[in-house]
């Protein structure tokens, strides 16, 4: 070679003829001169490589050999282009140049020498300096590959020759691992048999395969991946291999999916919503509408077409549709109320919410909405306002609470209980107002009812906690809010008892007087009773009839008393279950129960159904009987009928109802009226003094009141007369009539 081909040549040379390297590295620069550094020694040249671009040696050196001096800069430049001039007659020292890589040798002695050494020269410069442009090509290539956010590999029989470490991050296999595995094993399963008929198509020469695919691949941890593969045919070592790169794509697969399943999901409600869809243009024309639309105005698809949107509105609502939809136009969004005329003229409630529609080049050209029927909410809100009259109309405290307890409705009844006001209780936790063991009562309560198939509400007894720290003995009726079967919180209604509690307090105690008091009076007679009774068995042997019959009253009477004690102190201040009972048929089963003899009953006309315990009802109902014939005397009359205290009302309150007892004997004194009711009081010899007593209790325990005076049969009128008249009547009142009364 003896063409210049380089601009500029810099040679470090030691030992050589400055005449001959002159001339060889004039034909090799393209300028005809070159840069040489000339040295003496081989330490002097090594320093002086670093900035040129080939050293020129002879074999005998001062401090060292051309070829011992080549193997030095080899451990340090490998490449570097050595050539060595040689004077030596033979090959031996160009065979240990070429061993220790000198890049290139002329021999003096030769044919041309400065030819022979310009090309030398220019070969060793070039091929150094392709060798440097390749390696720093592939350099800057394999930054490219290990750089990538797409992974890049190589594979030949289904094994990995190359993998760039996203590769690894993509998998969370290290590179190791992928070396040693079958590339089918990280292809999903599902997959593998779809991709391996791609990759042998692609094989086959005519057969077009996609060089871009997706599937997935199985992780290290069982991840699966969606990727991308671009794959083409190459060679490796001689062999067909396939050059690959990946992307993975399991997030947009996922943002598609979402896209298409929340597109999907719009499509298909748009398709069964029951509201109306409308789309029109600004100057009023139609332009789309779904089913809905038809099916609420009764007009077809062709003749909506043809229609203005004005043209569904009454000529009323014109002005406020225009300003609403300027409104839309300027703000972003309008709502109105109108009605929409059907077909048939029908005029139906709605309400419209649009908002504006805007072109490609971002202006508004038409107007989106939705039409809403509200027939159904005004009639709620109707029946809301009749619901919230009756509820503040309820004397009982009405509350609601959300599922988290907070409270977000109260009635006027129960801030008067608590002392609070409305913007005090709503929003706080019910336990503001309730006790703690009773707030864990009605959760456990909740559990039950929501755990329960049938049961919806719960009664409970509670306490209410007032705003200056009261207490107030309550009974909460609680019922469960559900909405589409969803637990959404509570409702309750709290009744104070503590009237009640009071009351149930104080006949628990006199009941357990009475208890002691029958036992003491039952023991006490029981000894006599069994002596007169041993006795008329022994004196009815004997002459004396008259005797032993008193002797017998005298022991019935005991028994009668005994009996009366027990129902007295046993029952006669306790109520069982409230329930309806019919007063004619109990006052007929409670006329079979007692000895009348000739007596008779007559009972008023529809007496009515009240609420009471029938067991009670029926003693108290025998005892008035019992206690007519006794006083009255075997031929009296009883009659039953119901009444009203007009003169309460007449006095300003409020007129109560009940019903009355009375029979036409001889009557109470007025002087006696008062102590009728004591224990063992009695004018008969038969009496034992405590049926009356026993009714007494009996209506207290239910909570009625119970007046005793004269008689109406005798047919006296007013106040005055009833007191002087013949006949005893008994009237109860505060009865719970359940049939209107």
């Amino acid at each position: 070679m003896t063409a210049s081909f380089v601009e500029s040549l810099s040679v470090v040379a030691v030992g050589t003829d400055d005449r001959l390297l002159n001339v060889a590295t004039s034909r090799v620069a393209s300028s005809g001169a070159a840069d040489v550094e000339t040295v003496v020694t081989g330490a002097e040249a090594l320093t002086h490589v670093p900035d040129a671009d080939c050293l020129v040696t002879t074999y005998a050196l001062p401090d060292t050999d051309g070829v011992a001096l080549t193997e030095r800069l080899r451990s340090e430049y490998p490449d570097f282009p050595v050539v060595l001039v040689t004077d030596q007659p033979d090959d031996r020292v160009a065979s240990e140049a070429i061993s220790a890589g000198v890049t290139n040798y002329v021999r003096r002695d030769g044919t041309n020498p400065p030819e022979a050494l310009a090309t030398a020269i220019a070969d060793g410069v070039e091929s150094y300096e392709s060798r440097q442009a390749l390696r720093e090509s592939e350099q800057r290539y394999r930054t490219l590959v290990e750089r990538s956010h797409d992974g890049i590999y190589i594979y030949q029989d289904d094994q990995l020759l190359f993998v760039n470490d996203r590769i690894s991050e993509i998998t969370g296999y290290d590179t190791d691992e992928l070396y040693e595995m079958d590339i089918w094993d990280l292809v999903h399963p599902e997959d593998r048999a779809w991709v391996k008929s791609v990759g042998a198509r692609r094989r086959r020469s005519g057969d077009e395969a996609p060089n871009t695919y997706e599937a997935r691949v199985l992780r290290e941890d069982d991840e699966t991946r969606h990727l991308e593969f671009s794959v083409q045919t190459t060679r490796y070592n001689g062999k067909a291999a396939v050059l690959g790169s990946v992307r993975d794509v399991t997030e947009r697969r996922r943002q598609e999916r979402e896209l298409a399943e929340t597109k999907a999901f719009t499509e298909t409600i748009l398709d069964t919503l029951e509201d109306v869809i409308f789309v029109f243009s600004l100057n009023g024309g139609l332009v789309r509408w779904n089913d809905q639309l038809c099916a609420v105005t009764g007009y077809t698809d062709a003749e909506l077409n043809e229609m203005d949107a004005l043209d569904l509105l009454p000529e009323e609502h014109y002005d406020e549709a225009v300003q609403k939809v300027r409104d839309a136009v300027t703000t972003g969004s309008a709502v109105i109320e109108a009605e929409v005329r059907t077909k048939d003229g029908r005029r139906l409630p709605f309400e419209f919410r649009g908002a504006p529609l805007f072109d490609e080049d971002g202006k508004i050209d038409a107007i989106a909405g939705v039409a809403r029927d509200i027939s159904d909410r005004l009639a709620r809100e109707e029946e809301l306002v009749q619901y919230q009259t009756i509820v503040e109309a309820v004397g009982d405290a009405v509350y609601t609470l959300d599922e988290r307890g907070q409270i977000t409705f109260v009635n006027d009844a129960l801030l008067s209980v608590t002392g609070y006001r409305e913007e005090e209780l709503l929003g706080e936790f019910v336990g503001k107002v309730m006790r703690r063991q009773d707030v864990e009562t009605a959760r456990e309560l909740i559990t039950e009812l929501l755990e329960s198939e049938e049961r919806t509400r719960a009664t409970f007894e509670m306490e209410a906690i007032g705003r200056d720290g009261s207490h107030h003995a309550c009974e909460d009726n609680m019922a469960l809010l559900m909405s589409d079967g969803e637990f959404r919180g509570t409702a309750g209604v709290v009744r104070d008892v503590s009237q009640r509690k009071a009351r149930e307090q104080q006949l628990r105690r006199q009941n357990e007087r009475l208890d002691r008091f029958a036992s003491v009076v039952s023991h006490d007679l029981r000894n006599p009773l069994n002596v007169i009774l041993g006795r008329v068995e022994i004196a009815r042997e004997r002459p004396g009839e008259e005797h032993l019959d008193a002797i017998e009253r005298s022991a019935s009477r005991m028994q009668r008393m005994i009996d009366d004690l027990l129902t007295l102190a046993r029952d006669g201040q306790t109520v069982g279950e409230m329930e309806p009972v019919d007063l004619e048929s109990a006052a007929r089963r409670a006329w079979r129960n007692v000895e009348t003899y000739e007596a008779s009953l007559h009972l008023e006309d529809d007496l009515g159904v009240l609420r009471a315990d029938h067991a009670r009802l029926a003693s108290l109902l025998e005892n008035l009987f019992r206690n007519a014939v006794e006083h009255g005397g075997e031929t009296v009359t009883v009659s039953i009928g119901s009444i009203c205290d007009a003169e309460s009302a007449a006095d300003g309150g409020q007129a109560e109802s009940g019903f009355y007892v009375e029979d036409d004997g001889p009557g109470i004194p007025d002087s006696q009226r008062d102590d009728v009711f004591d224990s063992g009081y009695s004018t008969s010899d038969e009496g034992t003094g405590l049926g009356l007593v026993i009714v007494r209790d009996i209506v207290e325990a239910h909570g009625w009141t119970l007046r005793v005076t004269a008689s109406e049969a005798s047919g006296g009128s007013g106040q005055k007369q009833r007191e002087s008249a013949s006949g005893a009547r008994f009237e109860v009142f505060g009865i719970d009539w359940t049939d209107g009364k």
